[in-house]
């Protein structure tokens, strides 16, 4: 049975789609990454970024995501040689525009309309994951830790997997549990601050990070930020992790901003080692995936940090790059098959529950 998950993340930086084959064994067999158009990206950081745009605005970003993911869906099966009627069903997550679990009223929102997709593309569309968790007590997010286990764990080991996309999530895995929750950033504050003084969208393999020092009080200041001190389950997102909130630490002081990139990638490094240690778990092996992988300095920051083996999921057979589209097209496959996913132990939702709302195509 074929699937496609369609994923953009916190990054906002465009849209990854995978074609997944799944028959007991799950194989990535197509992928692609397709940028946002720049008047697209622009609107929909304005938007994540709390700022005033017309209601008229976001019902048409709804949309334009929409034919955005549809389109990637249609040049994905067009590399495959394949047609709309090949594919069982899409799971789709949606871009992200506000994620607010903490509050008494817990809410999510993702822009890109599911109904649409599915009429635009002709595939079964499975999607809303995070609002029915969220609707049950639960974070909402990550959502990737049980499909983790199924990629990751290993025979009578205990794997610890790091997902490095805009936000960083943790995933430990043993044969009898799984943990996972987001940690603190991983790359959006590192994204925002070379594009402000560099006008580059990232900082290439760390290489301007790498250039200058970490600055220790700015270090341990960020450090007590009270969420990365919670226990979780938690999550977190752009709403707390943003520029606004390192202008507000950085008030006064007159660092170089290469020594301030240095910095956060730090902060991404000891964020995780902080939520290694609230687990406390020993770990055989580390997993590293997300697009934080191609930042040389981080994975080499990263790997002096853990006394276990540390390397990227491409080792396991899939592309650090599409781990969570390939997770959208697994999620859709349990919709179908109607199996319940228990993800107490990691969002903290009530009970099992069937993830997702399916949108027909006709």
């Amino acid at each position: 049975m074929l699937f496609i998950g369609v994923m953009s993340g916190t990054s906002c930086d465009g849209v990854d789609v995978a074609l997944v084959e799944i028959n007991g064994d799950i194989k990535v067999t197509q992928a692609l990454h397709t940028c946002y158009p720049d008047a697209l990206k622009n609107n929909l950081l304005q938007l994540i970024q709390n700022q005033p745009i017309p209601t008229a605005d976001v019902c048409q970003l709804d949309v334009e995501l929409a034919r955005c993911y549809a389109d990637a869906i249609d040049e994905l099966l067009q590399t495959a040689g394949l047609s709309p009627q090949d594919i069982t069903a899409v799971g789709l997550h949606g871009q992200t525009i506000w994620h607010q679990p903490s509050q008494a009223l817990a809410n999510t929102w993702q822009l890109g309309s599911a109904a649409a997709t599915a009429a635009y593309s002709g595939i079964t569309t499975v999607a809303n994951f995070r609002q029915l968790d969220m609707a049950h007590g639960g974070q909402g997010a990550p959502l990737a830790p049980a499909f983790h286990k199924e990629l990751f764990l290993s025979d009578n080991q205990t794997v610890a997997v790091i997902n490095l996309g805009g936000i960083a999530n943790i995933t430990w895995l043993s044969e009898d549990s799984v943990i996972g929750y987001d940690v603190g950033p991983a790359s959006c504050l590192m994204d925002g601050w070379v594009m402000r003084h560099q006008s580059q969208p990232y900082d290439d393999q760390g290489q301007w990070a790498a250039s200058g020092q970490v600055v220790d009080p700015l270090l341990a200041d960020l450090l007590q930020e009270p969420f990365l001190h919670l226990p979780g389950p938690k999550s977190t997102g752009r709403e707390l992790f943003n520029l606004q909130w390192l202008d507000e630490h950085l008030a006064g002081t007159n660092y170089l901003p290469e020594d301030i990139q240095r910095t956060l990638l730090q902060f991404t490094v000891e964020c995780i080692k902080l939520g290694f240690k609230q687990v406390g778990q020993i770990v055989d092996q580390v997993v590293v995936c997300g697009g934080g992988t191609h930042n040389r300095q981080l994975m080499l920051t990263l790997a002096e940090a853990f006394e276990a083996p540390c390397q990227s999921s491409a080792a396991f057979g899939v592309d650090p790059d599409f781990v969570e589209a390939t997770l959208m097209a697994w999620m859709a496959e349990r919709h179908m098959a109607g199996e319940r996913l228990d993800l107490r132990s990691i969002t903290g939702a009530a009970k099992p529950l069937l993830y997702g709302v399916r949108y027909e195509p006709a």
